[in-house]
């Protein structure tokens, strides 16, 4: 730790790791010192007439004006919001609907337009992970395929995140339905976060011999109707996956005497952007070669075939936060916090009902927006009001929501848990601005 006096009785103090920094601001709050400021992501504590301003941010120069220079840190960001008028779901019921089926929500207007024009035998929705509209604008040229057939964009499901947003394309029903609410959540029978997609337990990464898909079953969007349906998507147990195989897969089940309607998953390029940015030269690669096998594909198609390719999410570069460490919030909570580390849940003690929250925006506020549970649910973030949520949901979301709203990500599971160059489930426009690209033959 360094201590520099920047006026009588007002010291600001850096931290070089983020656990001393946490410990101390715990220690001064034990000592009954009061948070009189908030900048960016440092807090000032004062006791009677001495004040200290403690950060594990590094800043230069270190004077009289150290606020405004913290200050100057803050970067603005355009927040969206999740809008179940315009995403995937209303998509999807225009497809139920041209298929004779019932729609769920809204129509989607530019789908409904497309159906005007011509009904159309096989419809395709697919998701490239992670492929949001600022990723697809700044790593592919304006002649690629994706850009050329791109025709309008839309929000992303919330949380903007793949557990959520795959299982509402392919049920066609919004998180608040199908209990799909993040990444892992808490099962009170077994006492345990667990990953939802394969079961294990998120902080130790064992199996539980428990399914999330046993758990939070669904259908997929076109059972019921009278079509061809299926799913096509890669071998998550295969480090090497290659989107062309997934193509021919899809292909060879479209049935010409038939109509059909499938679900089709690529995890690229989420996977390289987690590891690498969202702008670095093996996205670019990845999508440049994703762009040639899609040209490919699209040519393959057979006549009266509508392709409608988005995203889950988009993505954003960010810095991570050692949420582990700061147990003075950690204390208050019932159990580990859980659902994504960019819109996370917390269960708090009785007793801490009114101080946690207050506590976080104090530490967090400039990275994170908190609210009640029930107040993030009267706002739509995880479906319509009007729609009757899962069982579960209630012990998923817990007692507060903290959504990211800035470049920082939480983590929360510990020392060794990695640290993502880039990722999602927060709310800014790069999150939550997906593209629908339209290929018709």
């Amino acid at each position: 730790m360094e201590k520099t006096s920047i006026k009588e009785n007002y010291e600001y103090w850096f931290f070089d790791n983020q656990k001393e920094y946490f410990d101390t601001v715990e220690q001064m709050l034990n000592e009954e010192y009061q948070i009189t400021d908030s900048i960016h992501l440092c807090v000032e504590l004062t006791k009677q007439e001495k004040s200290y301003l403690l950060s594990f941010i590094p800043v230069e120069p270190i004077d009289e004006h150290i606020k405004e220079t913290l200050h100057q840190l803050d970067k603005e960001y355009k927040v969206v919001y999740p809008n179940y008028e315009h995403c995937i779901l209303n998509t999807i019921s225009s497809i139920r609907k041209q298929f004779n089926g019932k729609p769920e929500y809204a129509l989607d207007e530019h789908m409904e337009n497309i159906f005007k024009e011509k009904r159309y035998k096989n419809v395709i929705v697919m998701l490239l992970d992670g492929l949001g509209e600022n990723i697809l604008e700044n790593n592919l040229d304006k002649d690629s395929f994706l850009r050329t057939y791109h025709l309008y964009t839309n929000t992303a499901i919330y949380p903007s995140t793949t557990a959520a947003s795959t299982t509402a394309t392919i049920s066609g029903l919004s998180p608040i339905r199908t209990g799909w609410l993040g990444w892992q959540n808490y099962f009170k029978e077994i006492k345990k976060n667990i990953i939802l997609f394969n079961g294990k337990d998120y902080f130790t990464d064992e199996p539980t011999g428990f399914s999330g898909y046993k758990a939070l079953p669904y259908d997929p969007f076109y059972a019921g109707l009278r079509v061809n349906g299926s799913i096509h998507q890669p071998n998550f147990r295969k480090k090497k996956r290659r989107l062309k195989k997934v193509l021919k897969s899809s292909l060879r089940a479209i049935k010409k005497k038939k109509q059909n309607a499938q679900y089709v998953y690529f995890t690229e390029p989420d996977s390289l952007m987690h590891e690498f940015g969202t702008f670095d030269d093996k996205v670019v690669d990845k999508l440049k070669e994703m762009d040639k096998d899609l040209a490919w594909y699209a040519n393959k198609l057979p006549k009266d075939t509508l392709l409608i390719i988005s995203a889950d999410h988009g993505h954003t570069n960010i810095k991570n936060i050692e949420f582990y460490n700061c147990t003075s919030l950690l204390k208050m909570l019932n159990r580990r916090p859980s659902n994504d580390s960019r819109c996370i849940t917390f269960s708090v003690k009785e007793e801490y009902r009114t101080i946690f929250p207050k506590l976080f925006s104090d530490l967090f506020g400039y990275a994170y927006d908190i609210m009640p549970s029930s107040e993030a649910m009267h706002q739509e973030f995880f479906g319509k009001r009007s729609e009757i949520p899962h069982t579960r949901v209630y012990d998923f979301l817990a007692d507060y929501v903290a959504i990211a709203k800035k470049e920082y990500c939480f983590n929360y599971k510990g020392v060794e848990n990695i640290e993502f160059k880039s990722h999602h489930a927060g709310i800014t426009a790069d999150e939550m601005l997906v593209p629908v690209i339209v290929f018709r033959k």
